[in-house]
C-alpha cells in the first residue's frame, strides 16, 4: 500500500484539494485521541458503504495510531478497494508520530465533507 505523509496532506489542503481521511481504529481507541478525519473502524467499513461510496474517487487516507503497516489499515485498505476506491494510501508513521507530533493537536485531518469529488 502506498503511503502519504503529513507534508503531502498539508500541501493538498493548501491547494484546496483535501483528501478523505479515515481514522480506522476501534471506537474506544478513537475516543482517546482525536486527530480529525472521519471515524470508521476498520471492521465497520462495509457497513458504512452507502456513506463512503460518494467519495470513492477521492484520494483516501487510512489512519491508525501505529506506524505504517498496521493490520487495521491493511484491512481497511482491502475493504475500501472492494467498494471501488481507486486511490487509498496509509498515513506514514501513524496518527501520533506522523500527524500530531508534526502539525500540532489542534490541526485536524480533513473530514469527508471537505473532500473534492471528481
Amino acid at each position: 500500500m502506498k503511503t502519504i505523509d503529513y507534508l503531502q496532506i498539508l500541501d493538498l489542503l493548501a491547494a484546496g484539494r483535501p483528501p478523505l481521511c479515515l481514522d480506522v481504529r476501534e471506537k474506544y481507541r478513537q475516543a482517546t485521541l482525536d486527530a480529525g478525519g472521519w471515524k470508521i473502524p476498520y471492521n465497520e467499513i462495509g457497513r458504512h458503504a452507502e456513506l463512503l461510496l460518494p467519495f470513492r474517487d477521492c484520494l483516501t487516507v487510512v489512519c491508525c495510531l501505529r506506524p505504517s503497516g498496521s493490520q487495521r489499515t491493511q484491512i481497511a485498505f482491502e475493504a475500501l478497494r472492494k467498494l471501488g476506491f481507486t486511490d487509498v494510501r496509509e498515513l506514514k508513521n501513524g496518527l501520533y508520530l506522523g500527524w500530531i507530533l508534526k502539525v500540532d493537536r489542534k490541526v485536524k485531518l480533513p473530514a469527508p465533507a471537505q473532500c473534492e469529488r471528481t
